[in-house]
């Protein structure tokens, strides 16, 4: 909300009069300054104040605000420009500050010698017109209030005020005196009020703070939530029964008409209307209907080095990738490419994979441990007889289940320097990737990251499968 903290003024040569809702979320406030000691500003000063009180400023919404500043003070300008040519005075015109507050936003219009500066705790920001350069302006480019022979031109400004920022507004003779001096933006307001004794000295401080009971957040209510639901199941029934079910029925329609012509076509015609040779389209459509996809290939993804040696192939779940190294269990994190625990068995590890989430290690002394994903031991048991020990290499079937991309099987077949991708029914080599050093081992293929886990002279290597239909 904003308050306000400090207001002076020396009536009439200098005036600030505000009127403020009883919740403080609505005010106006007006300030009027002239150098002269007249007793004509008297009647000048009491004639603003009433063509604003009885203008019923208080009923204008904020949508309104800005159109009704510019016809009022063009109206009030002729009805003070008269009265002014009446008077004595050497300056017949008036500088006058008037502002409107729906709370934090201030819509106002400014004349003559009046400015306003937004303060915080690290900054005095000028907000309007700036009051360095008032001093060299000549009468006109003062442009005070009800002294110009033509229209008024002035602008109507609007400013928020945010927590914990100041709004003050002060004529030029005291802000030439006062903000010069100023080097820390907290004492300026102690600073402006000890000029309180000082000549027609005039002032506004108002204070943004924050509010002490916050609004809470309006929830739809029941009826709110139904009639949006109703409201937007009626817009997607009138949107389907314009478009959606008659471009169905056609498209339907065009389908069975166009599958119904292409019937009455034996595949032996294409060449013939083509001039094609009949041998070499059947090869070419047999090539497209029965490979698995368009365009497959490898590409080695990241590369990390590994301080042991590899003794089965790497097994991963969703998150981790898993190698063994003689009697070490060894996890790795698999976007980071982190180690995120070690263990070390009594015997070597002969055999290890995961099953329904936990990771089950079987050695070659007939040991078989049970495992969570980080490393902790959940059981231990002897077997009977000696595990199966596993290999470093595993030929991979990828199948369109593991991988919706593809359309029939394919087979990854390991090699001392490679890896190479075949057609299982044709037997066609599909794509090949030739490696640097002798391959140490293979995972199976990981279906969730779309990627081999491969271990080549002491560092492993995710190499992803990209396919492109």
């Amino acid at each position: 909300m904003i308050s306000l903290q400090s207001r002076e003024a020396s009536p009439p040569r200098s005036i600030c009069e505000f009127n403020a809702s009883r919740d403080g979320r609505y005010a106006w406030f007006l300030l009027t300054w002239h150098p002269e000691k007249d007793n004509a500003l008297e009647e000048i000063v009491a004639e603003i104040k009433l063509e604003i009180i009885n203008s019923a400023v208080a009923n204008i919404s904020r949508l309104e605000i800005e159109k009704w500043l510019k016809r009022f003070f063009s109206d009030l300008h002729w009805k003070l420009h008269a009265r002014l040519r009446r008077t004595s005075l050497i300056e017949k015109g008036i500088s006058l500050y008037f502002g409107v507050l729906f709370d934090h936003e201030l819509y106002y219009v400014q004349f003559g010698r009046i400015f306003s500066l937004l303060v915080d705790s690290k900054k005095i920001s000028p907000v309007g017109k700036d009051w360095k350069y008032h001093q060299v302006q000549s009468m006109q480019g003062l442009n005070l209030f009800g002294m110009a022979d033509s229209d008024p031109i002035f602008k109507t400004h609007r400013l928020y005020i945010a927590d914990n920022q100041r709004l003050i507004i002060l004529n030029g003779e005291l802000a030439n005196k006062i903000l010069p001096k100023v080097s820390d933006p907290g004492t300026i307001d102690t600073l402006i009020e000890s000029y309180a004794m000082e000549d027609n000295p005039l002032w506004l401080i108002l204070d943004g703070r924050e509010r002490l009971i916050k609004p809470k957040k309006r929830s739809l209510s029941r009826l709110q939530i139904s009639s949006i639901i109703l409201l937007t199941i009626s817009v997607l029934t009138a949107i389907y029964m314009m478009f959606g079910n008659r471009s169905i029925d056609q498209l339907v329609h065009k389908l069975r008409l166009s599958f119904r012509e292409e019937k009455t076509l034996r595949l032996e015609q294409i060449p013939t209307n083509l001039n094609i040779n009949t041998e070499e389209v059947r090869k070419y459509m047999d090539r497209i209907v029965n490979l698995p996809a368009r365009n497959i290939s490898l590409q080695i993804a990241w590369t990390t080095n590994l301080p042991y040696e590899i003794s089965l192939a790497p097994i991963f779940n969703l998150g981790t990738i898993y190698l063994a190294s003689n009697t070490q269990l060894n996890a790795y994190d698999k976007k980071r490419r982190q180690l995120l625990w070690s263990k070390t068995f009594p015997a070597k590890i002969g055999h290890y994979q995961i099953s329904q989430g936990n990771l089950i290690v079987s050695l070659s002394n007939q040991q078989v441990f049970g495992l969570k994903e980080d490393g902790t031991q959940l059981w231990e048991q002897n077997l009977p007889t000696e595990s199966i020990k596993g290999n470093l290499f595993v030929l991979c079937e990828i199948q369109s289940t593991d991988d919706p991309r593809l359309d029939r099987s394919i087979v990854v077949m390991p090699s001392q320097r490679g890896i190479s991708i075949i057609d299982p029914n044709r037997g066609e080599t599909l794509s090949s990737l030739t490696l640097k050093q002798d391959l140490a081992a293979l995972s199976t293929y990981d279906s969730f990251a779309n990627c081999f886990y491969a271990v080549v002279d002491g560092a492993m290597l995710c190499i992803d499968l990209k396919i492109e239909n």
